[in-house]
C-alpha cells in the first residue's frame, strides 16, 4: 500500500507533461494509448513555427489543440523544415500531417482530411519593379521558394515560363529578400516575429503591391489508405465551435479573414483629426494614418462613426474591433487596452479676453472637455479656478463669447480650424505659454492580443519621414506638431546600417565665401545653411561627414564628378549635370538676382539688358541657360560673389548675377554701397539640391529621407540664423568704445564733441542699415515695376492656399493672364510706356477682386491671380468677364490712349489639379489655347 502513493503521482506527472516538439520515430510508439503524432513545419509563421522557448506554435497548432479536446486524443507535434515534414510523413515516420495544401505531385502520396483553414499566398515584388502587375510580367525575374512548397506548382500552372530559386526555409528566403538577392519571392499572408527583418522587408516590398497568387485550403494529410484516421480527423474538427476558430485566427492573424478585414471605430466633428467630410467620407490625419497602415499591411480597414461614448461601447461590445484614437491618461481611462501612442495633442487657454493678466492666480471660470484627461492638471495650474464642463466646441466657443466663462482649454489645432471656419478668429486670443499635452491611443479590447500584436507591427512599418508629411498636411501650425519632434529617430534598415558602415568617412565641398549658404569660419570651422543641413546627416543617418573647403566653384565642381569629394550642397538639377552627378531632394528655395550700380535705371526684364556685361561664377548653371536663351549678353566668369561684386564697381562688368540670400547678406554688410539689387522674373526659379558622387548615389533616398523631415519652421530658423542683420553687435561694440573714450578723454571737450557726432553718425546708419534691409525683404518678394507679388512670393500663397483649402475641403482658382499685344506696345512707344502699362493694369486687377485674393506679376506680360475659397467654377467665370470687359476700354497712358486685351487660362482646385506646380501649368496651357485662336477670352478644362 505505501507504492499507492507514488504511483498516483507518477502517474499525475505524465498525464500533466505539455504538449512539446519531440524527435522520435512514430514506430517507437507501440502503446494503444500513445499519442497521435503530427509533424509540421518550424518556421511558417503564423500558420506553424517554433517559438523562441522551441515550442510549437501558430494557428494550426491551435486548432489542432483544440481538435485533441473534443476530439479526445492526446496529440504530438514533431516540427521539421518544409520539406523534411514532407518526408517524414511519407516514410511513415508520423502519423498526420499538421496541415498542407493538395496538388497532384501530393494527391499520389498522401489521403487529405477535409480543409480546416485557409491561407492567401502572394508574390511580394520589389518596389523597382512596381510597374509589374501580373504573374506574366516577372518571368524575366527568378521567383524565390522554399523546396517543397506548393507555390512551385501552383505558379507553373498560372505561367509555364517562370523560373524559381529555391531556399531551404522561409528565414533563408527573407533574408535573400533582404540582400536583394530576390526581386520577387512567393509567401503566405502574415507578417514576420523578427521586427527588424520585418521592417526590412517591409522597407523595399510593399504590401500594396503584392501580387495575390491564390487563396489556398490547407488540409491535415495522412498516409495513402489510412481512412479511419481520415475519418476521425474530420468528425473531430466538425466538433470546434466556428466561435472558437475565430478566436485562434484573430490571436495570430489580429483580424478574422473571413471579415472585410478590420473595423475602425471613430468620433465626428474633431478636425482636423478626424470627421466625415462633404462627399461623406472619413477624412483628417488619423485616418490618413490608418489608411497608410491598411497600405503596409495589406488588411482593409472600414470605419464606423459615432460620438465619444457611443465609439468606446462600439469596440467593447464588438462591432468595431479599435477604436482610432483616445484621448487616456493615468487617472481617466476607458478599461480598454492602450496598444499603440498614435498621437499627443496639444491644448492650450483660449479667450475673449485678449490681455489677461496673473492667470494662473485668478478665480475665472474654465471651460473644459469632461473627457480631457487633463482636468487634474488644470487645477493643480489653476487652484482658484472654477472647472465648468462642455460636451463640444461649439458650446465652449459660445459660453466664452457671452460671457459666461473666462475662456476654455481645448486642442489647438482643432479649435484653431473652428475659429477660423467660423470667421471668429480675431475675437480669440490663443495663450501660448498655458499648455497641456494629450496621449491620443489605439484601444482595442483587453482580450484582443492578436490584433494588438498585428496594429503595433503595422505602425512599426511606418517611417518618421511618412507620419511628418501627414503631420503637415493637416497642422499648419508646427507648433501644434507631434512628430516633427522624431525628426531624428530615423528606422534604417539592417542593410542600410551596414551600407553607411561599409562607406567610412564621407567628403563634403563648400566655398570658402559664399554666405549665407556656406563659409568657413576664423577657426577653418565649416559654417552656414548647408553646414546646418550635413550636420543633420551627421545625426539623423550617423553618417561620418569631412568638410572640405574650396576657393573655387568650377574646381569643387570637377573634384566631385572624379569622386575626390562625395557630396555638394547647394546645387541645381539639370539635365546635363544628371549623366555625371546624383541629386536628392530639393531642399532650400532660393532666387537669382542682379547687382547693378546706383546709377543704372531700373532692371525689371533681361531683355533690358541686351548687350551689357553680365559677371557670373564659374560653374553656375545659369550661364547654360543665359548663353541660350539671351546671346546678346556677355558673360564675365568669375570665381566668386566677392569677384563679381567687385567687378561691377571696377568696371569690368556692368552687373552681377547671383542668389539673393547671398546678395543680401553680402550688400547689408555695408561694403559695397554704390550697388542695388534687382530681382528678374525670368531667373526667379532655382531649388538647392545635395549633389553626390555616382558612386554614393545609393545614399540619395537616405538623404532624401533627412530632407523630408525638414518643414518650414527649421527652415526658418536657419535663415534667421545665418541670414537676419544683427545690429545689435554694432551697437554694443559702439557703445563700449563710446564709455572707454569719455573716461580716457573727459577733460578734452573736442574729442567729446566728436563722440557724439559719431553717434549720431552711427545712429543715421543703423537707421539705414534697417530701411535697407526692410527694402531688401520687400524686393525678394515684389516687382520693382509693379510693387505685386512676385512669383516668389505666389509661390509661398500657393503653397499655403493648397494646404488650406485641402483641409477644409473648399475650391480656389487660378487665373494665368497674358497681355494680347504688348510688345507692341514696348516697339512702338518704348519702354517706359510699357512699364506704366503694366503698373495700370496692376491696379485695375487689384481692384477687381476681394482682399483676400492674391495678384501676382508672373514675369513680363503675365500675371497671375488666386482667388481664395470660391463656390464654384462660376465665380471665377465672373472675375475673368470683368478683367477682359475692364481692358477693352482703352487706357490713357501719356497721353496715348492704348487699347489692349488679355489672354486667361483658368485652373480650379482640386478639380484640374491638387497642388501648386500642375495647377500654375494647367491654367498656363489653358492661356495658349485662349491666345491660339484669337485672345481676348478665357479658357478652362
Amino acid at each position: 500500500m505505501k507504492f499507492i502513493p507514488w504511483i498516483l503521482a507518477i502517474l499525475f506527472t505524465w498525464t500533466s507533461l505539455p504538449v512539446q516538439a519531440t524527435d522520435f520515430d512514430k514506430n517507437d510508439l507501440v502503446d494503444q494509448q500513445s499519442p497521435l503524432i503530427i509533424v509540421m513545419g518550424e518556421d511558417t509563421y503564423p500558420f506553424q513555427y517554433l517559438d523562441d522557448k522551441g515550442t510549437p506554435a501558430g494557428i494550426l497548432v491551435d486548432l489542432w489543440r483544440e481538435w485533441s479536446v473534443f476530439s479526445g486524443t492526446k496529440v504530438q507535434f514533431v516540427s521539421r523544415h518544409w520539406q523534411q515534414s514532407l518526408e517524414q510523413l511519407e516514410q511513415n515516420k508520423a502519423d498526420v500531417h499538421i496541415g498542407m495544401s493538395q496538388n497532384e505531385a501530393r494527391l499520389e502520396k498522401f489521403d487529405f482530411a477535409n480543409s480546416f483553414t485557409s491561407v492567401n499566398t502572394y508574390l511580394y515584388v520589389h518596389k523597382s519593379l512596381n510597374s509589374k502587375k501580373q504573374i506574366s510580367d516577372l518571368v524575366p525575374y527568378q521567383i524565390g521558394i522554399v523546396t517543397g512548397s506548393s507555390h512551385e506548382a501552383t505558379l507553373s500552372a498560372l505561367e509555364p515560363k517562370l523560373s524559381f530559386k529555391r531556399y531551404q526555409n522561409r528565414e533563408q528566403l527573407l533574408q535573400a529578400a533582404v540582400n536583394e538577392d530576390l526581386f520577387v519571392f512567393a509567401s503566405t499572408e502574415g507578417y514576420q516575429r523578427n521586427l527588424a527583418l520585418e521592417q526590412d522587408i517591409a522597407a523595399n516590398f510593399y504590401s500594396s503591391s503584392r501580387i495575390l497568387i491564390k487563396k489556398i485550403n490547407l488540409s491535415p494529410a495522412v498516409s495513402k489508405g489510412n481512412t479511419e484516421l481520415i475519418n476521425k480527423i474530420n468528425r473531430g474538427f466538425e466538433l470546434i465551435p466556428a466561435k472558437i476558430t475565430k478566436q485562434i485566427e484573430r490571436r495570430w492573424l489580429g483580424y478574422h479573414r473571413q471579415t472585410s478585414g478590420v473595423v475602425i471605430a471613430m468620433q465626428n466633428n474633431v478636425e482636423p483629426y478626424i470627421d466625415i467630410g462633404t462627399d461623406g467620407l472619413p477624412h483628417g490625419m488619423l485616418v490618413d494614418l490608418w489608411t497608410l497602415w491598411s497600405e503596409k499591411t495589406g488588411i482593409n480597414i472600414d470605419f464606423v462613426a459615432g460620438d465619444m461614448n457611443s465609439t468606446i461601447e462600439d469596440v467593447k461590445r464588438g462591432v468595431a474591433d479599435v477604436h482610432i484614437g483616445y484621448p487616456e491618461s493615468q487617472e481617466m481611462r476607458t478599461g480598454l487596452k492602450q496598444t499603440w501612442h498614435i498621437i499627443s495633442v496639444k491644448s492650450r487657454f483660449f479667450s475673449t479676453n485678449l490681455n489677461l493678466k496673473n492667470i494662473k492666480n485668478s478665480d475665472m471660470r474654465i471651460g473644459v472637455f469632461p473627457t480631457a484627461p487633463y482636468i487634474s492638471d488644470i487645477k493643480k495650474a489653476f487652484p482658484k479656478a472654477q472647472i465648468r464642463f462642455y460636451d463640444s466646441l461649439d458650446s465652449m466657443v459660445k459660453a466664452s463669447r457671452n460671457d459666461e466663462i473666462t475662456g476654455f482649454v481645448s486642442s489647438a489645432a482643432m479649435t484653431s480650424h473652428y475659429l477660423l471656419a467660423n470667421k471668429l478668429w480675431a475675437e480669440f486670443r490663443q495663450y501660448d505659454d498655458i499648455e497641456f499635452s494629450t496621449d491620443m491611443y489605439v484601444l482595442t479590447r483587453i482580450d484582443d492580443n492578436g490584433l494588438a500584436d498585428r496594429i503595433q507591427a503595422g505602425f512599426n512599418l511606418i517611417s518618421v519621414e511618412e507620419l511628418i508629411q501627414i503631420e503637415r498636411k493637416w497642422l499648419i501650425n508646427p507648433d501644434d506638431r507631434f512628430f516633427a519632434g522624431s525628426a531624428n529617430k530615423i528606422k534604417l534598415t539592417i542593410q542600410q546600417k551596414q551600407y553607411i558602415s561599409s562607406l567610412g568617412a564621407i567628403k563634403m565641398g563648400y566655398l570658402k565665401n559664399w554666405a549665407p549658404m556656406e563659409f568657413q569660419g576664423e577657426n577653418g570651422e565649416f559654417l552656414g545653411i548647408n553646414a546646418d543641413i550635413k550636420n543633420l546627416l551627421v545625426k539623423q543617418l550617423n553618417l561620418p561627414i569631412i568638410p572640405v573647403a574650396y576657393d573655387d566653384f568650377g574646381n569643387m565642381m570637377n573634384d566631385l564628378i572624379k569622386g575626390e569629394i562625395h557630396l555638394v550642397g547647394s546645387m541645381a538639377k539639370t539635365t546635363e549635370r544628371e549623366n555625371s552627378i546624383a541629386f536628392s531632394l530639393a531642399y532650400w528655395p532660393s532666387s537669382w538676382a542682379i547687382v547693378s550700380s546706383l546709377t543704372q535705371p531700373p532692371i525689371f526684364n533681361i531683355s533690358q539688358v541686351g548687350g551689357k556685361r553680365l559677371a557670373v561664377v564659374e560653374g553656375y548653371h545659369i550661364m547654360d541657360q543665359l548663353r541660350q536663351q539671351y546671346p546678346s549678353l556677355h558673360l564675365v566668369i568669375v570665381s566668386d560673389t566677392k569677384e563679381g561684386m567687385n567687378s561691377v564697381i571696377n568696371g569690368r562688368a556692368d552687373m552681377f548675377v547671383e542668389q539673393v540670400a547671398t546678395l543680401a547678406t553680402t550688400l547689408k554688410g555695408g561694403q559695397y554701397p554704390s550697388l542695388k539689387m534687382s530681382l528678374l522674373a525670368e531667373l526667379t526659379e532655382h531649388n538647392s539640391h545635395i549633389g553626390l558622387f555616382p558612386g554614393v548615389k545609393t545614399l540619395v533616398p537616405l538623404i532624401d529621407r533627412v530632407i523630408a523631415t525638414i518643414d518650414e519652421t527649421e527652415q526658418q530658423n536657419m535663415y534667421q540664423k545665418w541670414v537676419s542683420l544683427d545690429l545689435n553687435s554694432d551697437t554694443s561694440q559702439y557703445q563700449r568704445w563710446l564709455k572707454l573714450s569719455v573716461i580716457g578723454f573727459l577733460v578734452i571737450f573736442f574729442i567729446s564733441i566728436i563722440i557724439l557726432m559719431s553717434n549720431r553718425r552711427l545712429n543715421v546708419e543703423i537707421q539705414k542699415r534697417l530701411i535697407v534691409e526692410d527694402n531688401l525683404r520687400f524686393i525678394a518678394n515684389h516687382d520693382n515695376v509693379t510693387s505685386l507679388p512676385n512669383r516668389s512670393l505666389l509661390d509661398d500663397r500657393l503653397v499655403q492656399a493648397t494646404l488650406i483649402h485641402q483641409r477644409d475641403d473648399l475650391k480656389f482658382a487660378l487665373l494665368f493672364i497674358d497681355l494680347d499685344g504688348f510688345k507692341a506696345v514696348n516697339d512702338q512707344h518704348g519702354h517706359h510706356v510699357g512699364d506704366k502699362l503694366l503698373q495700370h493694369i496692376a491696379l485695375l486687377l487689384t481692384q477687381l477682386v476681394r482682399e483676400s485674393d492674391t495678384v501676382s506679376r508672373f514675369g513680363g506680360d503675365e500675371f497671375v491671380v488666386l482667388l481664395n475659397n470660391i463656390e464654384a467654377k462660376e465665380s471665377a467665370r465672373q472675375v475673368a468677364d470683368n478683367i477682359l470687359a475692364t481692358l477693352q476700354k482703352p487706357l490713357l497712358i501719356d497721353d496715348l490712349n492704348i487699347t489692349i486685351s488679355a489672354s486667361i487660362g483658368i485652373a480650379i482646385f482640386p478639380d484640374d489639379a491638387d497642388n501648386a506646380t500642375s495647377l500654375l501649368n494647367i491654367s498656363d496651357q489653358l492661356m495658349y489655347q485662349a491666345k491660339k485662336v484669337g485672345g481676348h477670352q478665357y479658357k478652362m478644362s
